[in-house]
Protein backbone atom coordinates (compact mmCIF):
# COMPACT_ATOMS: atom_id res chain seq x y z
CA UNK A 1 0.00 0.00 0.00
CA UNK A 2 1.21 3.56 -0.27
CA UNK A 3 3.14 5.54 2.24
CA UNK A 4 0.75 8.72 2.85
CA UNK A 5 -1.53 7.04 5.58
CA UNK A 6 -2.01 8.82 8.50
CA UNK A 7 -0.67 7.67 11.99
CA UNK A 8 -3.06 8.12 14.67
CA UNK A 9 -2.42 7.79 17.96
CA UNK A 10 -5.30 10.00 20.16
CA UNK A 11 -5.00 9.11 24.16
CA UNK A 12 -7.41 11.66 25.37
CA UNK A 13 -7.46 12.94 28.94
CA UNK A 14 -3.77 11.96 29.36
CA UNK A 15 -2.24 15.18 30.53
CA UNK A 16 0.46 13.63 32.21
CA UNK A 17 3.86 16.32 32.08
CA UNK A 18 7.23 15.68 30.99
CA UNK A 19 9.90 17.66 32.33
CA UNK A 20 13.15 15.93 33.18
CA UNK A 21 16.88 16.32 32.24
CA UNK A 22 16.26 14.65 28.67
CA UNK A 23 14.06 17.35 27.43
CA UNK A 24 16.65 19.04 26.02
CA UNK A 25 18.00 15.65 24.40
CA UNK A 26 14.23 15.49 23.03
CA UNK A 27 14.44 18.82 21.85
CA UNK A 28 17.85 18.44 19.52
CA UNK A 29 16.44 15.21 18.54
CA UNK A 30 13.44 16.70 17.17
CA UNK A 31 15.17 19.26 15.31
CA UNK A 32 17.29 17.00 13.94
CA UNK A 33 14.41 14.65 12.42
CA UNK A 34 12.46 17.57 11.59
CA UNK A 35 15.17 18.72 9.39
CA UNK A 36 16.13 15.56 7.78
CA UNK A 37 12.45 15.51 6.51
CA UNK A 38 12.45 19.25 5.27
CA UNK A 39 9.64 19.87 7.61
CA UNK A 40 8.66 23.53 9.29
CA UNK A 41 7.50 23.34 12.55
CA UNK A 42 3.53 24.16 10.97
CA UNK A 43 4.14 20.71 9.14
CA UNK A 44 5.30 19.01 12.17
CA UNK A 45 2.20 20.19 13.87
CA UNK A 46 -0.14 19.05 11.44
CA UNK A 47 1.55 15.75 11.02
CA UNK A 48 1.12 15.69 15.20
CA UNK A 49 -2.14 17.05 15.17
CA UNK A 50 -1.00 19.39 17.69
CA UNK A 51 -0.30 23.03 18.11
CA UNK A 52 2.69 25.01 16.50
CA UNK A 53 3.26 26.38 20.06
CA UNK A 54 3.38 23.12 21.37
CA UNK A 55 5.92 21.87 18.91
CA UNK A 56 7.69 25.52 19.86
CA UNK A 57 7.92 24.48 23.49
CA UNK A 58 9.17 21.31 22.89
CA UNK A 59 12.08 22.29 21.21
CA UNK A 60 12.81 24.74 23.05
CA UNK A 61 13.23 21.80 26.22
CA UNK A 62 9.92 22.91 27.88
CA UNK A 63 8.19 20.36 29.10
CA UNK A 64 5.06 18.88 27.27
CA UNK A 65 1.90 16.45 27.77
CA UNK A 66 3.15 12.75 27.34
CA UNK A 67 0.45 12.97 24.55
CA UNK A 68 2.24 15.66 22.65
CA UNK A 69 5.73 13.49 22.50
CA UNK A 70 3.66 10.46 21.71
CA UNK A 71 1.51 12.03 18.64
CA UNK A 72 5.25 13.65 17.67
CA UNK A 73 6.88 10.38 17.63
CA UNK A 74 4.22 9.16 15.85
CA UNK A 75 4.43 11.89 13.28
CA UNK A 76 7.82 10.86 12.81
CA UNK A 77 6.95 6.95 12.38
CA UNK A 78 8.85 6.07 16.11
CA UNK A 79 7.90 5.28 19.37
CA UNK A 80 7.72 7.68 22.04
CA UNK A 81 10.58 5.88 23.83
CA UNK A 82 13.02 6.22 20.91
CA UNK A 83 12.05 9.77 20.62
CA UNK A 84 13.07 10.73 24.57
CA UNK A 85 15.61 8.22 25.18
CA UNK A 86 19.05 9.23 26.31
CA UNK A 87 21.48 10.71 24.30
CA UNK A 88 24.92 8.17 23.19
CA UNK A 89 22.57 4.90 24.44
CA UNK A 90 22.64 1.49 21.96
CA UNK A 91 19.62 1.92 20.73
CA UNK A 92 18.93 0.23 17.34
CA UNK A 93 19.89 1.63 14.15
CA UNK A 94 19.86 0.99 10.88
CA UNK A 95 23.15 0.61 9.19
CA UNK A 96 23.38 2.11 5.66
CA UNK A 97 25.64 0.91 2.47
CA UNK A 98 27.49 3.59 0.57
CA UNK A 99 25.88 3.65 -3.02
CA UNK A 100 28.56 4.28 -6.16
CA UNK A 101 26.13 3.52 -8.79
CA UNK A 102 23.01 3.80 -10.81
CA UNK A 103 21.94 0.01 -10.50
CA UNK A 104 22.19 -0.03 -7.35
CA UNK A 105 20.30 3.13 -6.64
CA UNK A 106 17.65 2.05 -8.64
CA UNK A 107 17.79 -1.29 -7.44
CA UNK A 108 17.28 -0.17 -3.90
CA UNK A 109 14.38 2.15 -4.83
CA UNK A 110 12.12 0.24 -6.93
CA UNK A 111 11.91 -2.26 -4.50
CA UNK A 112 10.59 0.28 -2.02
CA UNK A 113 7.22 1.66 -1.52
CA UNK A 114 8.34 5.09 -0.26
CA UNK A 115 11.17 7.15 0.61
CA UNK A 116 12.70 8.37 3.45
CA UNK A 117 15.26 11.18 2.40
CA UNK A 118 17.96 12.97 5.08
CA UNK A 119 20.86 14.46 4.12
CA UNK A 120 23.57 16.94 6.24
CA UNK A 121 22.96 20.73 6.70
CA UNK A 122 23.79 22.33 3.89
CA UNK A 123 25.85 25.65 2.58
CA UNK A 124 24.29 27.34 -0.17
CA UNK A 125 20.78 26.88 -2.17
CA UNK A 126 23.30 25.52 -5.40
CA UNK A 127 23.95 22.71 -3.12
CA UNK A 128 19.92 22.38 -1.66
CA UNK A 129 18.86 22.78 -5.27
CA UNK A 130 20.87 19.85 -6.70
CA UNK A 131 19.87 17.29 -3.68
CA UNK A 132 16.27 18.30 -4.45
CA UNK A 133 16.75 17.07 -7.91
CA UNK A 134 18.58 14.25 -6.69
CA UNK A 135 15.45 13.88 -4.43
CA UNK A 136 12.67 14.04 -6.68
CA UNK A 137 14.81 11.51 -8.79
CA UNK A 138 14.89 9.07 -6.00
CA UNK A 139 11.05 9.66 -5.25
CA UNK A 140 9.88 9.13 -8.66
CA UNK A 141 11.06 5.52 -8.52
CA UNK A 142 9.42 4.09 -5.40
CA UNK A 143 6.03 2.40 -5.12
CA UNK A 144 3.89 2.73 -8.77
CA UNK A 145 6.87 4.76 -10.03
CA UNK A 146 9.14 2.16 -10.77
CA UNK A 147 10.40 1.39 -14.30
CA UNK A 148 9.22 -2.10 -15.63
CA UNK A 149 10.50 -2.62 -18.92
CA UNK A 150 14.34 -3.04 -19.87
CA UNK A 151 14.62 0.54 -21.45
CA UNK A 152 12.80 1.96 -18.60
CA UNK A 153 15.41 0.80 -16.39
CA UNK A 154 18.07 1.08 -17.93
CA UNK A 155 17.41 5.13 -18.92
CA UNK A 156 16.85 5.38 -15.30
CA UNK A 157 19.93 3.63 -14.03
CA UNK A 158 21.85 5.73 -16.42
CA UNK A 159 20.26 8.88 -15.13
CA UNK A 160 21.24 7.89 -11.52
CA UNK A 161 24.61 7.17 -11.91
CA UNK A 162 24.83 10.50 -13.71
CA UNK A 163 23.16 12.37 -10.59
CA UNK A 164 25.08 10.35 -8.33
CA UNK A 165 28.77 11.11 -10.26
CA UNK A 166 27.24 15.44 -10.36
CA UNK A 167 26.75 14.88 -6.13
CA UNK A 168 30.13 13.05 -5.82
CA UNK A 169 32.02 16.28 -7.68
CA UNK A 170 30.25 18.26 -5.32
CA UNK A 171 31.20 16.21 -1.98
CA UNK A 172 28.09 14.96 -1.06
CA UNK A 173 28.54 10.82 -0.24
CA UNK A 174 25.53 8.90 -0.99
CA UNK A 175 24.49 5.89 1.36
CA UNK A 176 21.06 3.98 1.68
CA UNK A 177 19.15 1.03 2.86
CA UNK A 178 16.17 -0.58 2.67
CA UNK A 179 13.61 -0.84 5.94
CA UNK A 180 10.99 -3.31 6.24
CA UNK A 181 8.70 -2.49 8.91
CA UNK A 182 4.57 -3.44 9.63
CA UNK A 183 2.72 -0.19 9.59
CA UNK A 184 -0.46 0.54 11.59
CA UNK A 185 -3.78 2.25 11.10
CA UNK A 186 -5.10 3.15 14.86
CA UNK A 187 -8.38 5.13 16.20
CA UNK A 188 -9.86 5.31 19.67
CA UNK A 189 -13.22 4.97 18.38
CA UNK A 190 -13.83 8.67 18.83
CA UNK A 191 -12.54 9.45 21.86
CA UNK A 192 -14.03 6.77 23.86
CA UNK A 193 -10.86 5.56 25.15
CA UNK A 194 -10.85 1.92 23.70
CA UNK A 195 -8.11 1.56 20.80
CA UNK A 196 -9.22 0.19 17.31
CA UNK A 197 -7.09 -1.28 14.76
CA UNK A 198 -7.95 -0.38 11.06
CA UNK A 199 -5.78 -1.31 9.36
CA UNK A 200 -2.29 -2.83 8.95
CA UNK A 201 -0.14 -4.05 6.31
CA UNK A 202 3.89 -4.48 5.09
CA UNK A 203 5.95 -2.04 3.31
CA UNK A 204 9.78 -1.60 2.97
CA UNK A 205 11.19 1.94 2.93
CA UNK A 206 13.81 2.95 1.23
CA UNK A 207 16.22 4.87 3.31
CA UNK A 208 18.64 7.44 1.96
CA UNK A 209 21.13 9.81 3.34
CA UNK A 210 23.60 12.43 1.80
CA UNK A 211 26.49 13.35 3.92
CA UNK A 212 28.68 16.54 2.70
CA UNK A 213 32.14 15.20 3.16
CA UNK A 214 31.30 12.32 4.65
CA UNK A 215 30.08 9.12 4.46
CA UNK A 216 26.25 8.99 7.03
CA UNK A 217 26.49 5.18 7.88
CA UNK A 218 23.80 4.81 9.98
CA UNK A 219 19.92 5.89 10.11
Amino acid sequence: MGGDRAMKTHRHGDATMIASPLMQATADRIKALRAARALTQEDLAALAGRSVASVQRIERGEKVSAYTIASIAAAFDITAEALTAAPNDDRPYLPLATINGGRALVGLMTGCSRLDFGFDELDTLDQAEMLEAFHDFCAGLVGDGAPATPLAITRSELEGRAKLTALSERGFVVSGAALAITAHEVDDDGGAGIAILFAQWDETIAVLRVGVGRTLDRA
